[in-house]
C-alpha cells in the first residue's frame, strides 16, 4: 500500500515526522505572534536619525573619496541592515524568520517523508 492510497496519510508519519511538523507549526504561530507584538509596541521613527544617515550627499561625497565606490555600496547595506533590527521593520524581520524557520522544519519533515517511501520500494 503506497501512502497516496491511504486515506488517513497521518497514521504513517513517524515520530521525527510529527515533531518536525508541529515544531513548524510553533515556529510560524510563534514568530507571526512576537512580529505582532512588537509591530504594536514599536515606537515612532526619529527624525534625527534620517538627517544624519548615508543619504546626506555630504557624508556620500567624503565616504567616496575616501573609500570609493565600494565603501559608498557597504555602508549603505550595513544601514540597511542595522534598519533591519528596529521599530516595525523588527517585526517584519521576526516574521519572516519565523516562517522560514517553520519551512525548514515542514521541507525537512517532507524529505524524511520522502526517504521513508524510497526504502520501502
Amino acid at each position: 500500500m503506497t501512502r497516496g492510497s491511504n486515506p488517513n496519510p497521518a497514521a504513517q508519519l513517524s515520530l521525527l515526522q510529527k515533531r518536525l511538523y508541529l515544531t513548524g507549526a510553533f515556529f510560524a504561530l510563534a514568530g507571526l505572534i512576537a512580529a505582532g507584538v512588537i509591530y504594536a509596541m514599536a515606537p515612532a521613527p526619529d527624525a534625527a536619525v534620517s538627517q544624519y544617515s548615508i543619504v546626506d550627499p555630504r557624508y556620500q561625497i567624503e565616504l567616496q573619496q575616501i573609500g570609493g565606490n565600494a565603501a559608498v555600496l557597504i555602508a549603505q547595506f550595513h544601514q540597511w541592515f542595522d534598519s533591519l533590527w528596529h521599530g516595525t521593520k523588527l517585526a517584519w524581520t521576526v516574521a519572516v524568520l519565523g516562517i522560514a524557520l517553520a519551512g525548514v522544519c515542514f521541507f525537512v519533515g517532507h524529505f524524511f517523508a520522502w526517504s521513508d517511501d524510497e526504502s520501502q520500494n
